[in-house]
């Protein structure tokens, strides 16, 4: 889905459906609440992995078992989202709804997939089912859409690959800087500020 101006979600058009995704890479990343830090942590350039982000781990893996018609390449669960590189596979595609366990069986159903979003949505309710029942988890887990950008060329899947296998490194960069900068800015305003009594 390519990012519309007022920052809905606009997919890529065939003539035989306009909300259909063609086949191809798609590098995805899906964040979690508020951003919030609910899938581990990162320490020394290594993603620790809470039990929502094993969760979260499981269900990415598990997802061609249940969605048909796609390929994971590569992916991280980091503290507060996961990247993850989903290619949808060509041939016929059905338009059916996400997948669903049905309460009471065991057997997960497997459905061709329409689109990415189908495919985000199918991830999403699987790590929230299973939140909600294994760890008891009460409150939202999701934003509400997700960012995705078609891969053109190998010369992009490589740099997606890259930007993907280096992020837990990148994190601890971007989180000691965003403290330094943080702790100016306090620094900053606590002189700026006059004292009140």
């Amino acid at each position: 889905m390519a990012q519309s101006k007022q920052g809905e979600h606009v997919s890529l058009k065939t003539p035989e459906n306009p909300r259909l995704f063609i086949s191809g890479p798609y590098f995805v990343t899906i964040c979690s609440d508020f951003n919030r830090c609910t899938f581990g942590q990162v320490a020394k350039g290594k993603v620790e992995l809470s039990a929502l982000g094993q969760i979260a781990e499981g269900a990415w893996v598990a997802l061609p078992r249940r969605v048909a018609g796609i390929r994971l390449c590569c992916h991280v669960v980091m503290p507060n989202h996961v990247h993850g590189i989903i290619e949808i596979l060509s041939g016929k595609l059905a338009q059916q709804a996400a997948p669903l366990q049905r309460r009471g069986t065991a057997k997960l159903s497997v459905r061709r997939v329409s689109s990415l979003s189908i495919i985000v949505r199918s991830f999403k309710a699987d790590v929230t089912r299973r939140a909600h029942s294994e760890l008891n988890w009460a409150g939202q887990i999701w934003q509400r859409n997700f960012f995705d950008r078609v891969i053109r060329d190998g010369r992009e899947f490589s740099n997606a690959e890259r930007y993907i296998s280096e992020n837990p490194v990148r994190w601890e960069g971007q989180q000691k800087r965003w403290a330094e900068g943080e702790a100016t800015r306090n620094k900053s305003a606590q002189q700026a500020a006059p004292v009140q009594r």
